[in-house]
């Protein structure tokens, strides 16, 4: 085994077996709040900055995609692009009348990023297992931002983002991310910070991704799995 791709494999282990105690953390936290508080009648928190990113947002139709898994990165993509385009070839609405929104998340998160942290980590294209079509070789470029998911005109992030499309991505699954990839040695703080300054247009970081589908849900936006 080569030096190179020693520590390829050791992040993908430690991906994998972190996994478990990620997706566990807001089931957790959903048990945990499950405990009875008291709290004055009426009472409730102001409005932060989600909130009022959610709520900016006032067209007639509204919709969130939770992308979480390796293939429902693409499909979030693809599923935004046919709301916005099949809902004006077939109802005669106006993308000022859609606010949509693509979660990137847990395993999915890194499609929230530029192609150039692509092709400095190639563990993002190993861990979701993404081919770039045109080398055939394992991607070191964001796919999606240039190629037309399954061959759909306007199905690129870029496009949708030209329509008003925003992109959330996951800052704790950013974090645990960075940490994998800074390993024992490196500066992990670095990496997050390099990570988030280099998102796909259209794109902010979020706390997590968990929060920002409950504050778009709260906000009046339908929810949509895509994998």
């Amino acid at each position: 085994m080569s030096d190179t791709m020693t520590p390829r494999r050791s992040f993908l282990t430690r991906m994998a077996a972190g996994a478990a105690a990620f997706g566990a953390m807001p089931v957790l936290a959903a048990a945990t709040s499950c405990a009875p508080t008291a709290a004055p009648v009426g009472a409730g928190p102001a409005p932060d900055e989600m909130d009022n990113w959610f709520s900016e947002m006032k067209g007639a139709y509204k919709v969130i995609y939770d992308c979480s898994q390796p293939g429902g990165g693409p499909d979030g993509v693809l599923f935004a692009r046919n709301f916005l385009t099949l809902s004006q070839e077939k109802l005669a609405t106006k993308d000022a009348d859609m606010n949509v929104v693509v979660s990137f998340r847990h395993f999915a998160t890194p499609y929230g990023y530029n192609d150039a942290m692509w092709a400095k980590y190639p563990p993002f294209a190993e861990l979701l297992k993404v081919q770039d079509p045109t080398t055939k070789k394992s991607a070191a470029r964001n796919i999606p931002l240039h190629d037309e998911v399954q061959g759909f005109a306007g199905a690129t992030l870029a496009a949708l983002a030209a329509r008003g499309v925003h992109f959330t991505v996951c800052g704790a699954a950013t974090t645990f991310m960075a940490g994998m990839l800074a390993g024992k040695t490196g500066d992990a703080k670095a990496i997050e910070a390099e990570l988030v300054a280099n998102l796909v247009p259209g794109a902010r970081a979020v706390p997590a991704g968990v929060v920002a589908l409950q504050r778009a849900q709260k906000a009046g936006f339908g929810y949509t799995f895509a994998g």
